[in-house]
């Protein structure tokens, strides 16, 4: 994992994003504050980039060395917790 402070951006990244089956945005870049999961083709997340969202990265980067396995729609539903988006 990886995270960097640029001035008022808070850069944290997690995992290897290689060979990703898909790719799911929760947030609003616009905005400054989202997250990029990478998905394989269980729907396990491989990584997380995350951009002023700590609660996507932390929960992300648990997910991550779980394997469990995530519902692609909730992940993308910023009124579903990151708590509920495993499968």
């Amino acid at each position: 994992w990886f995270w960097s402070d640029q001035y008022d951006l808070k850069l944290q990244i997690a995992g290897l994003p290689l060979h990703a089956r898909q790719i799911v945005v929760r947030g609003e870049p616009a905005n400054a504050k989202f997250a990029v999961f990478h998905l394989d083709s269980s729907d396990r997340i491989q990584a997380v980039e995350a951009v002023n969202a700590p609660p996507e990265f932390m929960m992300g980067r648990q997910l991550i060395g779980s394997r469990k396995p995530v519902a692609p729609d909730k992940l993308r539903d910023m009124s579903v917790s990151m708590k509920d988006v495993a499968v």
